[in-house]
């Protein structure tokens, strides 16, 4: 088996490459080649581009970054059934694996990853890709849109472009009147956020439950109100809380398989992929592939 290692320099601490490189070294008779992107988005190419090279070989993926590389990483894939791949996190938020309690730290140890076992997970397959932890739009995607508007703010601390933008979205941003179809269940009229997920927390501070499964063929949905301004404090103060019953009070909950999002107006929106913005779309439809991805996981580590 060859291992590859496919390395998001601007993810986590500025020495991780070299770290890694230097695990990866002092583990005998290991058959690897490293990679580092070179830009966002880079890693769907650099997948395609290792598949063709190694056409015929057995492979295994290890995403060193966040959940953002990972979701790049997936859609560099024509048929993730036949994928292994692993999740070595280093990224400021890795929710998904958050889906596996207290064994989460475990994924840390890369050679426990080396020498781990396989198991089967559900993913979000979409027109506009594929996800592994979430799909959303509206405050979220406003948000992350919104970054590139106070990334001058950097020069006093590296956090307040996000702090701006989401205070933008909460107390400026307009919100959307969308068409939500969750299964067969239709919902029409103002929200705040769309969330879609196949784990349950988002962002690493927003939990809209306190556990999902997360090989069951269903994701949670969450949907907020026509709320902006003081109004969604509430909200957003039971989703950073971890307040659960209060969130199920607050937003419309539930599970689905299936999942269709448009604007009533017919405008095109932003959808949010595991920190991924996909602009320009007019229907988002999505479906979750039950156990559809072999996900590589420290030896006896399982699904909460």
């Amino acid at each position: 088996m060859i291992h590859i290692f496919i390395i998001n320099p601007y993810a986590g601490k500025k020495n991780f490459a070299n770290d890694l490189r230097s695990q990866l070294d002092s583990i005998e008779g290991l058959n690897y080649f490293v990679f580092s992107t070179r830009y966002a988005g880079y890693e769907t190419e650099l997948v395609k581009k290792i598949l063709h090279i190694f056409e015929g070989e057995k492979l295994r993926f290890y995403c060193c970054g966040g959940s953002g590389t990972m979701r790049n990483m997936l859609n560099g894939f024509d048929d993730l059934s036949k994928a292994e791949i692993a999740f070595y996190p280093c990224g400021l938020s890795n929710d998904f694996l958050k889906m596996f309690g207290d064994q989460c730290q475990r994924f840390y140890n890369i050679e426990e990853l080396i020498n781990g076992d396989i198991i089967k997970v559900d993913y979000i397959a979409s027109n506009c890709g594929v996800s592994l932890n979430s799909l959303s739009t509206g405050l979220d995607s406003n948000c992350l849109e919104m970054m590139d508007c106070f990334r001058a703010a950097r020069i006093i601390n590296d956090g307040l472009p996000y702090t701006l933008a989401t205070l933008y979205s909460i107390f400026v941003s307009k919100t959307e009147k969308y068409e939500v179809t969750l299964d067969d269940e239709v919902y029409k009229g103002g929200f705040a956020e769309v969330f879609i997920g196949n784990g349950c927390v988002f962002g690493g501070k927003m939990h809209f439950a306190e556990h999902t499964v997360v090989n069951d063929g269903e994701a949670l949905f969450a949907l907020a109100g026509n709320r902006k301004g003081i109004s969604l404090l509430p909200t957003l103060m039971a989703v950073t809380g971890k307040k659960h019953e209060k969130v199920k009070k607050l937003m419309t909950c539930g599970s689905c398989s299936r999942i269709r999002i448009k604007r009533l107006d017919g405008s095109l929106f932003t959808i949010n992929q595991d920190g991924d913005l996909q602009k320009n779309v007019n229907v988002c439809e999505a479906r979750i592939v039950r156990q559809g991805l072999n996900l590589v996981v420290p030896k006896g580590v399982t699904v909460v």
